[in-house]
């Protein structure tokens, strides 16, 4: 497949996912006007499509405008800051109004993103998409774990309108003709009682440090009204003093609503408790109050998403295939190690000098000490040039195949630059005549975009 590199990747990877959604033969994509071909672009559209998936304005998932964020390169250039979604905890889907366009939409882009890391698991590749532990939790436990989830089959309706506004045409493609059948719901989601409060606090740490501090009061309300040794007059008092942080609930102003965290998801508020939105949390409805906040970011609010994501991943191959495996380890099978380290003694053993060098030559040796010295970031920079992809796999550099190879560039002095050919893991290095050179060559290199230079 031939793709052109640029503003619109994700209308050509949707276009793509759609089209080897179903087929059992190894993806592998060129970029049009560039010279390589095989693994290296491949792996470097993967990651490009990854992160565009994680770009704030598709309301995919749960962000805050109030957050401070830095300019980010996923790829495809410097982006503005807040371009994407940036969390700490990971990525998880944004609770949205089931019944507004932006809901539609959405789902429609979780569709995608289910064959997309289907495919990605199918083929063996390796995406840097920080996916929370909480949304991992969901794909490899939502099918074995807890509910009775075999009672119906989900169908769902996509509609040329379900991509409105966002990568229009191409989009559009993907979706209109999923299903002509009316949209049902079982009763139990499937991933129902998955997730619990401890979740929210890692999603969305703000709210979920309140309910967490809400769940408090509501444990030693239990615990007075569990105490046989008082009377009831005494546990009406005990109770009604209970406070959050020197204040009663009831001067917290909270009621059955939920207000989101960012404007781009189109509304600002949604009743928690049907008809009953403007009710005021008293420390006598405060579990109510948990619940349901919890229903709704985790199961009401998330469902059409979430039905959508397993409707595109099936489509590949069954989701309930990963319940063989526990969250750490479908992070791994999809992203490998994002946060590569190299040791002197790794690259030593595991890297092959050839072609002009040998592990004692001064020029590799100032490789090895520079590729040591390097930030995290560019380490991740370093791999994607050198392998196409800014991840290494389980086990580090031990079980990267094939193993990276550095061989002098003949005829290049200090005014010439490393260059590769990533399919092979092939590293060409002109014997620099310092570290300082060969460091500011190599980090000049990992930041060209495109297969151009030999």
């Amino acid at each position: 497949v031939k793709v052109p590199r640029g503003e619109q990747i994700l209308n050509w990877g949707v276009n793509v996912m759609r089209l080897h959604a179903d087929r059992k033969s190894i993806l592998e994509v060129e970029f049009i006007d560039e010279e390589g071909t095989g693994l290296g672009p491949t792996l470097e559209f993967f990651a490009l499509v990854a992160g565009e998936f994680q770009r704030a304005d598709l309301a995919m998932w749960l962000s805050d405008d109030s957050e401070v964020s830095v300019g980010q390169d996923m790829g495809g250039g410097e982006k503005a800051p807040g371009y994407y979604v940036l969390r700490a905890g990971g990525l998880f889907p944004a609770p949205l109004p089931q019944d507004s366009a932006v809901c539609s939409r959405v789902s429609g882009m979780f569709y995608v993103l289910g064959v997309f890391l289907a495919k990605t698991l199918q083929d063996s590749r390796l995406v840097d998409l920080p996916l929370s532990p909480a949304f991992l939790k969901l794909l490899c436990g939502g099918e074995v774990s807890g509910c009775v989830r075999e009672s119906s089959t989900i169908v769902t309706m996509y509609s040329p309108e379900l991509l409105e506004d966002v990568m229009t045409s191409s989009l559009l493609s993907v979706v209109s003709e999923e299903s002509e059948e009316q949209s049902t719901y079982r009763d139990v989601p499937w991933w129902q009682g998955l997730l619990e409060l401890e979740d929210l606090e890692l999603v969305d740490p703000g709210r979920g440090g309140v309910l967490t501090k809400l769940q408090g009061l509501v444990t030693k309300k239990s615990q007075i009204m569990s105490d046989e040794a008082l009377d009831d007059d005494t546990k009406a008092e005990m109770i009604n003093s209970l406070e959050l942080d020197g204040c009663p609930v009831e001067d917290l102003g909270l009621t059955f609503q939920y207000s989101p965290s960012s404007a781009v998801y189109g509304y600002q508020t949604v009743d928690i408790k049907p008809g009953c939105g403007e009710e005021a949390v008293t420390i006598h409805n405060l579990e109510e109050y948990i619940d349901r906040s919890l229903d709704w970011v985790f199961v009401r609010g998330v469902r059409q998403q979430l039905d959508a994501l397993r409707q595109g991943f099936n489509t590949v191959f069954p989701l309930d295939k990963l319940g063989a495996f526990t969250p750490n380890e479908v992070r791994t099978m999809l992203c490998g190690d994002q946060d590569p380290v190299f040791t002197r003694e790794e690259i030593m053993k595991y890297t092959e000098p050839k072609l002009g060098y040998s592990k004692e030559s001064p020029g590799f040796l100032r490789f090895v000490n520079v590729l040591v010295e390097m930030t995290g970031s560019e380490r991740k920079a370093f791999l994607q040039f050198t392998t196409g992809c800014s991840s290494l796999p389980p086990g580090g550099l031990a079980n990267l195949h094939p193993r990276l190879t550095v061989v002098r560039k003949i005829d290049a002095g200090d005014g010439s630059f490393p260059s590769v050919n990533t399919c092979v893991h092939y590293l060409k290095l002109p014997d620099y005549s310092s570290e300082e050179v060969l460091r500011e060559r190599l980090l000049a290199a990992t930041n060209e975009k495109g297969f151009h230079l030999n």
